[in-house]
């Protein structure tokens, strides 16, 4: 009958003999029920973001970062759209129950040095912000973003027809500074007759803010408009559709919020960025103290395919790129003693 057991004493032996050999292979282990192989303590990553998770940006590729490392075996928790008065306590909160704390953005570095010494055994990673950290519980791990402003810079020279661009801007945070400086050096570097425009929003969330400051900029005769601006950013790229003109997005391949006005796209590839941070603490390195520096040549650093325009821009873009690897263009640093290119720029 089903659910009765019935054995005879050559099989109680035999049973009993097996229940041994599994005691004294099984002991004590924490192994899943799924996979029964023995697994390490479960790593707890938590991130701060100071923008919405849905951006297209900034802060929703640093989300599929996180959301990788949660793929890769790492226990995970966020909260978005963070605002400055709460950066510490935030940090603090996570810091009581995590193993990894990561701020998103260049503005988390100051209060991660504030938090950081008071959690010892917890490992703090700062993102964007390229001085060195002066605690050994805290890494920052940047990419050399100025490689892939510059190349973004070369499609928007060759794109003009007016020879005037612009770019607008979230906060005016130094590396925020560096990107459209290279972003410049770019343009001028394929098209010496260009003169860039540069917008302050004040603001990363603002979408409506955005896309006023891409028509005002349209209206004064600029005909390519690049952001680092996150959601506002949106913003700026529904502005240039509605004024006609060309856009160069940032973060992630944005085209398909404009297909027909994103050319091109700044690629910063925050999912490699985050993923490989994870994997490393997983695997037992933590480079405390330092910042670590990941560029063009891993592929965290770029620009998107080019959508609309000749192939001849390509060519340009392709010369540019081996031009920043072996050094002979002229990449502004992203900060402190990082260079911009060259073999040891990423």
């Amino acid at each position: 009958m089903r659910g009765r057991i019935r054995t005879s004493s050559r099989a109680a032996v035999a049973l009993a003999a097996l229940l041994l050999l599994l005691a004294g292979c099984g002991g004590d282990d924490n192994s899943s029920g799924a996979s029964g192989t023995t697994q390490a303590k479960q790593l707890k990553v938590a991130m701060a973001l100071p923008g919405p998770i849905n951006d297209k940006g900034f802060n929703q590729s640093a989300y599929a970062g996180l959301q990788a490392c949660g793929q890769n075996g790492a226990q995970t928790a966020y909260k978005e759209s963070v605002k400055p008065a709460d950066f510490v306590k935030t940090l603090e909160t996570f810091a009581r129950s995590n193993d990894v704390v990561i701020g998103h953005g260049f503005e988390w570095g100051d209060p991660v040095k504030q938090v950081a010494p008071q959690f010892p055994n917890v490992k703090f990673v700062v993102t964007s912000n390229p001085l060195k950290p002066a605690q050994s519980n805290v890494v920052h791990s940047i990419i050399n973003s100025t490689q892939g402003a510059y190349l973004a810079g070369v499609v928007a020279g060759a794109a003009t027809k007016s020879n005037q661009i612009a770019g607008v801007g979230g906060l005016k945070f130094p590396v925020l500074e560096a990107q459209m400086a290279a972003f410049e050096a770019g343009a001028k570097s394929v098209n010496p007759k260009v003169t860039m425009k540069t917008v302050w929003l004040g603001t990363f969330d603002d979408v409506g803010k955005g896309k006023e400051a891409a028509q005002s900029l349209a209206a004064s005769g600029n005909d390519v408009v690049y952001h680092i601006a996150d959601a506002a950013g949106v913003g700026v790229i529904n502005g240039a559709q509605a004024a006609k003109i060309s856009a160069i997005g940032w973060g992630l391949d944005q085209n398909s919020v404009a297909p027909q006005t994103v050319v091109a796209s700044q690629l910063v590839d925050t999912v490699k960025q985050i993923s490989d941070m994870c994997k490393d603490i997983q695997a037992g390195t933590f480079p405390g103290g330092t910042a670590q520096l990941d560029g063009l040549r891993s592929g965290a650093a770029g620009v998107s395919k080019l959508y609309n325009l000749p192939a001849s821009v390509q060519e340009q873009v392709d010369k540019a790129k081996q031009e920043i690897e072996d050094g002979t263009a002229k990449v502004p640093s992203i900060g402190g003693d990082l260079p911009g290119s060259g073999p040891e720029s990423g």
